[in-house]
């Protein structure tokens, strides 16, 4: 019993820690462009095809 919990154990911590886990694969949440602002948070999404998704920096408000 042991080692199935430990077994358990090993593979949640694996797929926690897998890249891109709990993001959401397809939609960009900013736009689509071949080169990124240097303040924007840049990933790849299924809907930019072979260009980055870029994601603005949140506003700060007055």
């Amino acid at each position: 019993m042991r080692v199935l919990c430990a077994v358990l154990a090993v593979l949640l911590l694996f797929f926690l820690a897998t890249p891109g886990y709990g993001q959401s694969k397809g939609t960009c949440a900013g736009y689509c462009s071949h080169v990124c602002d240097k303040t924007d948070e840049w990933t790849f999404r299924q809907s930019c095809g072979k260009m980055y998704c870029c994601i603005p920096p949140p506003k700060k408000g007055k």
